[in-house]
């Protein structure tokens, strides 16, 4: 089944900084994430990944990575942050309504700058202006 809408990443590096500031502001809490569906109950299986922690969000002590945005609207529907959790670094992809996406076992120095990173152009220039919009209405 093809995807819905397209997506696009972004990388907390290289901005935009109001899409960042923006999930900061909609993620600003310690939160239990909801593991539900076959895709994330899999990867959690096979990756023997620590339940427990990976489902207890907390903003304060997770380091964002990466955020994906919707290409036509420009609005954010995926996060990736950084936890250590079991002597292992965990990246955690968390959509709308603190559902857990996945969780992938990572080399602690991966920093998630692939080559499908926009950093540039007219999408950026779009996900910019709107998530500055965004956090003026707030």
């Amino acid at each position: 089944m093809p995807p819905r809408f397209q997506t696009a990443r972004f990388h907390v590096g290289s901005g935009p900084d109001s899409l960042f500031t923006r999930v900061r502001y909609v993620l600003d809490e310690p939160v239990r994430l909801r593991a539900r569906g076959a895709h994330v109950t899999e990867r959690l299986e096979q990756r023997g990944a620590p339940l427990e922690t990976l489902t207890r969000f907390d903003p304060g002590s997770w380091e964002l990575v990466s955020a994906e945005v919707r290409t036509d609207t420009g609005k954010w529907v995926k996060s990736t942050w950084r936890v250590r959790a079991d002597e292992r670094s965990w990246w955690v992809v968390i959509g709308l309504g603190d559902a857990l996406v996945t969780v992938i076992d990572v080399d602690p120095r991966r920093r998630g700058m692939g080559e499908d990173i926009v950093t540039g152009g007219p999408l950026y220039a779009q996900v910019d202006a709107v998530n500055m919009e965004l956090m003026r209405g707030t």
